[in-house]
């Protein structure tokens, strides 16, 4: 599954950013919470046991399952089904069991497999608390193989998991959403991914309504009552997360690519073209894939169905592959060039796990890296399994992008939108390993953040780029072909990798990456030696508090280049665990620059002195360095500034002097990322006029490029160009360059002067445009941006009016924009998050305003979503963690103490972390901060005189 907006919540993941996620890539397409960012659960399963013991017995193994549902009484809100499961027994027993919750059993029965035999019927116990149905029989089960009998009923609920209602311009619909671990609130099942079997559904439904499964239809037939019945045909070998079904109002398209697999995009009435970038999008990646794994897509056919009312950014179910609409619909005239490139990410995401995850699938949760990734967006996405299967799917939905659409120059931006935002809360001391083990599916949700999206992928593509494309394609595909539908653990993947490459050291190297948190500090120090260069370098782990832990190493590949060859690995040097090494570079002249780690392969920071970094800064104005290497020189100065290791004086100086004439997207969303948290920083100010003081500092730098770019499309300009032109004419918004403002107010204005052609708005700007107005607004342009969004029939303009609605500096519109978002009438609620998320982002009194709602609110939040829901992290994490005092921090801790939930235990502490970072950099910067932009005012008023 997918992210919150990818890559969302995309952006988009694809979490909210502090400062910049209340915008930049949220607004250009709807918002996710998340961070591509990030393809999260919408609800966990009720808490189980903390061990291994109540996971299902492997003594019984179920082989085939005939699930027929009757979803004839829609409006009622309640479904009735019949099960039979083909099971083997390995061990005499009288009981079975298996998972159920929410489900009333009414009918038990059990037959062996001669069929000759009477049907013994059982009785049925439930264990609520480990989600298990234990049946019991009068006589013991004999070894071997038997069919058991099941009748059920139960509610369709509006969880946004499970069987659940969706609704859409008042029509009713129903869709499923099983990963992790909800196929079992649907029918009962053995609830677990090394539990696959073959599925023949059948499923009665009314005759208005489509009706699709993962497989074709095999069969419909009139079931009376104006229903008719459909039988689909059997699935391959699966497990229980990848069952689904859809039911509702839907038009579709359709293709089918050049291995002839029929592909359709299911959307809402009357929006079928808005499917069609997505279809085109699919037809040419699924043959990619296809060409890429050396197998067949297995399927005779692919669905994609854009459902209204989806928790996450999507999901992956064999066949019939469910989305969020923002991250599935595209509007030819309204919709923005990001919006292409998320949907883009998202539908690669999704038909890599075809193979990465459905074709071959995890044993168990731990080693969901590998399988999963939830839509990213920066998204807040796009979130559940194996590890390493999560983390494959989100690095190689970038190598199908590329493939595809080679114009996103989409590998640059994976560096800002992927690699950047895991290395944030992993340089944090409660961060936690990619592989981590996973007793139950709640504990899943606990670690589905940017460290197993982010950092799972990065090292990915730590590894891809180590051993070589062709031995890493090579081992993938002998590695999918000797799993094919069968479960399988991390440690295969290495194997394969390792044959391949010819390197029996790959999984000591990758170990160090994978099972321990966080990555290194490398500090380097250089000395002349005639033609020659001696070069040092030091690791430590690097912690975003500036506090020294050296415990842990890493076995870490290290590529230079030089001046003379900027753009290719001119050395390649290994540092084998050790603390310290010496490496001599030969053939470099004392005029040689050398810059680590070529093009932000590596997964560390990089600690150079002074003189190697004045030494850099001609080859980052000339843009002699590439974007990748541009972007992580400034990301690892402003990260040691953070850290108190440099000062931010000096981060800022670097900037001025060496990017003020940058134009590379994926180098300013890191800059900006980076200036926003300062800037959200600096609404807590000991000091009245540093806001003002940075607010200019931050327009000064971005003038130039303000300037080139314009606020209109120019002739045959990139992609890139049209994304970039959006967020920097947000940020001159929001940090109030009145020139921006003005011609935002104009052109927002003109929006309601005439309803023709002639006041169009170029969708790409539009975000920053409703951003911009509102900062600054009054009651009128309020009820402006709500007009709006009560006559927009597009959910991806209604995203991005609702964070513009939760943007005012009015603290008076700032409680009716609370008012608003939380109305669950008029606002969706896999909305409210974002929404609320935006408005404690936007400024100081906006998250004091959340918190105090939180705080009020806690109990109704938790049963809105369920107490060991994701959702609940992201409030935790998203709205106190924005405050930077003592004082807030100590609340904080007391309001959890009276409110504990063990499932929030870890975000907690990363919040009260955070906090403490914050109010850190305040200490020991803002002074010196202060200062030198007071002194540069001046000199810049000076020199206009």
């Amino acid at each position: 599954m997918r992210r919150l907006e990818r890559k969302v919540l995309s952006e988009v993941c694809c979490r909210l950013r502090i400062f910049l996620s209340i915008a930049a890539f949220s607004l250009a397409t709807a918002i996710v919470v998340v961070p591509f960012f990030v393809y999260n659960f919408t609800r966990s399963i009720t808490k189980v046991s903390n061990t291994s013991i109540h996971r299902l017995s492997t003594n019984i193994i179920p082989s085939h399952y005939r699930l027929y549902i009757d979803a004839s009484q829609l409006e009622e809100l309640v479904f009735q089904g019949t099960l039979d499961i083909d099971i083997q027994i390995k061990k005499i027993t009288a009981e079975i069991i298996l998972n159920s919750v929410n489900l009333n059993i009414t009918e038990v029965g059990f037959q062996d497999h001669k069929f000759t035999s009477i049907v013994l019927n059982g009785s049925v116990e439930f264990n609520r608390e480990y989600e298990q149905a234990i049946i019991k029989f009068h006589q013991q089960l004999n070894p071997g193989n038997g069919r058991l009998y099941l009748s059920f009923n139960g509610k369709i609920n509006d969880q946004l998991n499970g069987f659940y209602r969706t609704q859409s311009d008042n029509f009713l619909g129903a869709c499923t959403q099983f990963e992790p671990g909800y196929a079992r609130q649907a029918f009962p099942c053995f609830d677990e991914p090394s539990f696959k079997a073959n599925f023949t559904i059948t499923i009665r439904s009314h005759k208005n309504l489509t009706t699709l499964s993962n497989m074709p239809v095999k069969s419909k037939s009139n079931g009376g009552n104006d229903t008719y019945v459909y039988e689909f045909e059997t699935t391959p070998i699966m497990s229980t997360y990848l069952v689904a079904y859809v039911i509702g109002h839907y038009d579709y398209i359709e293709t089918r690519d050049s291995n002839n697999v029929l592909i359709r995009v299911y959307t809402p009435i009357g929006k079928q073209k808005q499917g069609s970038f997505a279809l085109k999008t699919a037809a040419k990646m699924l043959p990619f894939y296809a060409d890429y794994f050396g197998i067949k897509y297995p399927l005779s056919k692919l669905d994609m169905v854009a459902v209204s009312d989806f928790g996450s950014g999507a999901m992956e179910n064999w066949g019939l592959v469910t989305y969020r609409e923002t991250y599935l619909l595209v509007n030819g005239h309204t919709s923005p060039q990001k919006t292409k490139q998320d949907v883009s990410l998202v539908v690669a995401h999704e038909l890599a796990h075809q193979w990465f995850g459905n074709l071959v699938t995890m044993q168990w949760w731990n080693d969901l890296w590998l399988n999963e990734d939830k839509y990213r967006p920066n998204t807040l996405l796009c979130m559940f399994v194996s590890s390493s299967f999560l983390s494959f799917a989100t690095w190689i939905e970038f190598l199908a992008v590329d493939y595809v659409y080679p114009e996103f120059d989409i590998w640059t931006q994976f560096v800002s939108d992927t690699l950047a935002t895991c290395m944030v809360p992993d340089a944090l001391h409660n961060s936690h390993p990619i592989e981590m083990p996973i007793e139950k599916p709640t504990e899943i949700d606990e670690i589905f953040d940017e460290i197993t999206y982010g950092k799972g992928s990065s090292v990915i593509r730590l590894i891809h780029g180590y051993i070589g494309s062709e031995a890493f394609r090579r081992g993938l595909s002998n590695y999918l072909a000797e799993y094919s539908y069968k479960n399988t653990i991390t440690d295969n993947l290495w194997s394969h990798l390792s044959r391949a490459s010819n390197n029996s050291h790959l999984s000591s190297i990758l170990s160090t990456w994978t099972k321990q948190m966080g990555y290194p500090l490398l500090t380097v120090k250089e000395k002349q030696r005639g033609n020659e260069r001696l070069i040092t370098i030091e690791q430590i782990r690097f912690l975003a508090d500036g506090t020294k832990d050296d415990s842990l190493r890493w076995k870490i590949p290290i590529d230079i280049c030089t001046k003379s060859s900027p753009n290719e690995s001119v050395y390649q040097l290994y540092l084998n665990g050790e603390k310290k090494q010496e490496f001599l570079l030969e053939k470099i002249p004392s005029t040689d620059w050398i810059k680590l780690n070529l093009f932000s392969v590596g997964i560390y920071r990089v600690d150079y002195p002074q003189s190697m970094l004045e030494a850099l800064t001609p080859g980052i104005d000339d843009q002699t360095l590439s974007p990748q290497d541009r972007f992580n020189i400034q990301a690892d100065v402003f990260a040691l500034a953070r850290a108190g290791q440099k000062g931010y004086v000096d981060y800022l100086k670097l900037l001025r002097q060496a990017y003020k004439h940058e134009e590379n997207l994926t180098v300013w969303k890191s800059i900006l990322r980076q200036l926003s948290d300062l800037g959200s920083i600096f609404e807590y100010a000991y000091l009245n006029n540093t806001k003002l003081l940075y607010r200019s500092y931050v327009c000064d730098l971005l003038l130039n490029i303000y300037n080139k770019l314009t606020w209109d499309p120019l002739p045959n300009e990139s992609s890139q160009a049209i994304i970039l032109r959006s967020i920097i004419l947000l940020h001159m918004g929001v940090n109030e360059h009145d020139k921006t403002r003005d011609e935002a107010a104009a052109r927002f204005e003109k929006i309601f002067i005439h309803s023709n052609e002639d006041n169009f708005m170029d969708p790409n700007i539009r975000g920053a445009v409703y951003l911009t107005v509102a900062k600054t607004g009054n009651q009128r342009t309020f009820d402006q941006l709500k007009s709006l969004y009560m006559k927009s029939d597009a959910q991806e303009e209604r995203l991005i009016l609702l964070n513009a609605l939760s943007h005012f500096d009015d603290e008076s519109l700032q409680y009716k924009a609370l008012d608003f978002l939380w109305n669950t009438t008029l606002v969706r609620k896999q909305d409210h998050l974002s929404a609320f998320s935006s408005l404690a982002a936007h400024n100081r009194r906006g998250s004091e305003i959340c918190w105090m709602y939180m705080q009020e609110n806690w109990k109704k939040i938790v049963q809105l979503y369920g107490e060991h829901d994701s959702h609940l992290i992201h409030y935790i994490e998203n709205i106190p963690g924005l405050f930077a005092s003592v004082e807030r921090s100590e609340e904080v801790r007391k309001f959890y103490i009276a409110h504990p939930n063990p499932f929030l235990d870890r975000s907690i502490k990363k919040v009260l972390e955070q906090i403490n970072i914050r109010r850190l950099v305040l200490e020991r910067h803002e002074q010196s901060i202060n200062q030198f932009l007071s002194v540069r005012l001046i000199k810049k008023r000076f020199s206009r005189l």
